[in-house]
């Protein structure tokens, strides 16, 4: 399971599914998938849908308590692989749309949320199956930025009596919406129908021999490329070289010749100047 060895993935192999422990302890049954984006296991990238919802269980008391929640989350990540062999981490962001009913006090809130924020936060494998699957645990903290569109209403003779109401989303920082419509701790355990994340995300030179074979190949082949240009470029470097020692040597003859030849002809002229003053002092 920690070779790195290259996996190609099917599609079924590319989806997890998983589901929150925090949100089960605060009694929100929830169930998420998330797709990896390229089928081999060096992909980074995934997107992921999770659904939570928290049927109504009001009591029949006239004044009462309200927790109801249900909305869908939208995220997009991008993993790494640690130095070491069990761990993965990863960042994203992520949105979210629903509807909730709270009331803890005197007042209600009761309406529908928006949020949108960043994730972040690691994941280490677990245990391997027999039939290739895996089962991992993550954990992350999310932050974001919650708007809220609700009614504030308040329980009387068993019936809502609205004391305010609201027709756009204004920004809420109420520590308990805040909170639970952001999922700001999960504690996750996920389900890989494909290689566990021990292989998963690791650089691609990493977990690829034939990736790394075929850089070798273009290295070569540019090496070669390299040293076939460098060759040409000396012989023809060496063969103007030549041209010039020829034609520098052509015209040294040629000056040299031109030379032996004025030479030769002021000879002849000193010579038959001689001769004439001779004659004409033999007269």
């Amino acid at each position: 399971m920690y070779d790195n060895k290259l996996d190609t993935l099917s599609l079924g192999e590319r989806i997890s599914l998983k589901t929150n422990f925090v949100d089960w302890i605060v009694l929100i049954p929830n169930l998420g998938a998330e797709l990896t984006l390229g089928n081999m296991n060096w992909s980074r990238w995934t997107i992921g849908v999770y659904g939570r919802l928290k049927p109504a269980t009001h009591n029949v008391r006239t004044s009462y308590n309200a927790y109801d929640l249900s909305d869908v989350r939208f995220e997009v990540r991008r993993y790494h692989h640690g130095k070491g062999v069990l761990r993965s981490f990863f960042g994203g962001i992520y949105g979210v749309y629903g509807s909730h009913d709270l009331k803890w006090n005197a007042t209600g809130y009761k309406g529908t949320h928006l949020a949108a924020g960043l994730t972040v936060g690691t994941l280490a494998p677990l245990y391997s199956f027999a039939n290739g699957g895996s089962l991992d645990l993550e954990f992350s903290l999310n932050a974001g930025a919650v708007f809220a569109k609700h009614d504030e209403y308040e329980r009387a003779d068993n019936t809502y009596v609205v004391t305010k109401s609201a027709s756009n989303y204004k920004l809420d920082w109420s520590p308990l919406p805040y909170l639970l419509v952001n999922d700001v701790l999960k504690i996750s355990l996920v389900y890989h129908f494909g290689p566990s994340v021990a292989n998963r995300y690791k650089k691609r030179i990493t977990i690829d021999e034939r990736y790394r074979y075929h850089l070798g190949e273009l290295k070569m082949q540019r090496d070669s490329t390299r040293l076939a240009r460098q060759h040409n470029k000396e012989m023809r470097r060496d063969s103007l070289e030549k041209l010039d020692y020829e034609r520098r040597f052509e015209k040294q003859r040629l000056e040299l010749e031109r030379k032996y030849m004025n030479d030769s002809i002021l000879q002849i002229k000193k010579q038959k100047a001689t001769e004439k003053k001779g004659r004409e002092e033999r007269k």
